[in-house]
């Protein structure tokens, strides 16, 4: 009885930190460093929506940063430009991926540098009401 009680303990553990929580599945998660001065960052990652429903990401936070914001690329006038977004939603068994050039999440007014080797926690916030914690982002060379 002991060894399954274990052994249920370290896969919630694993699980936990692997970014799967009910219905969505975070992986891939990467924050590139930024330069010494750099006052903002930016969070890539693929989430996965296991479910039959559409989930929302509505919100993050991080414990490197003062804010955070979902954020994403547009077109303008020829002209890319990144802007904030409300939302960014991920359709029925589908997956968002967020990455540079599109959508991402953005840590903005660093406490400070991020370099390679740094880790970063981040708190999604979906509409459905389930949070996942992602755990330990590696940061790493451009």
């Amino acid at each position: 009885m002991k060894k399954i009680i274990l052994f249920t303990i370290i896969i919630s553990v694993y699980l936990f930190q692997a970014g799967i929580c009910g219905s969505i599945e975070v992986t891939n998660a990467i924050i590139y460093a930024a330069p010494p001065k750099a006052k903002n960052g930016g969070a890539f990652m693929e989430i996965k929506n296991l479910s039959d429903k559409e989930i929302v990401l509505i919100g993050a936070e991080n414990n490197a940063s003062r804010v955070t914001e979902l954020h994403t690329h547009i077109e303008e006038q020829g002209m890319k430009k990144m802007v904030q977004i409300k939302e960014i939603r991920i359709a029925p068994k589908s997956r968002a991926v967020l990455k540079r050039g599109g959508d991402h999440i953005m840590l903005i007014d660093l406490e400070k540098p991020l370099k390679a080797g740094d880790t970063v926690n981040i708190k999604l916030i979906f509409s459905n009401n389930e949070t996942v914690y992602v755990d330990n982002i590696k940061v790493v060379k451009p």
